[in-house]
């Protein structure tokens, strides 16, 4: 079955996003073609270009860059929440 993320993008405090996030999760659960999972990017701690290669060669050396890029690899497809 496909696998879509639902990917709330913001990190600020205060921020609206995982209301958001939360609320297309519970309409995207009413669908029966798709497996739908919400990802929020706060936690994954993810500094701002500490990688040695570009993110398109896939070549990470950073722990939480693997990690990050399995989670995502494991999706057929996203819905990013910003």
């Amino acid at each position: 079955m496909t696998r879509i993320g639902i990917i709330i993008g913001s990190t600020r405090p205060g921020r609206n996003g995982a209301a958001v996030g939360q609320w297309v999760y519970e309409v995207a659960q009413q669908r029966t073609d798709a497996e739908f999972e919400l990802v929020d990017l706060l936690d994954y701690k993810l500094p701002h270009l500490d990688e040695v290669y570009p993110p398109s060669m896939g070549q990470y050396q950073q722990t939480h860059t693997l990690e990050w890029a399995s989670k995502i690899a494991s999706f057929d497809g996203f819905i990013i929440v910003t």
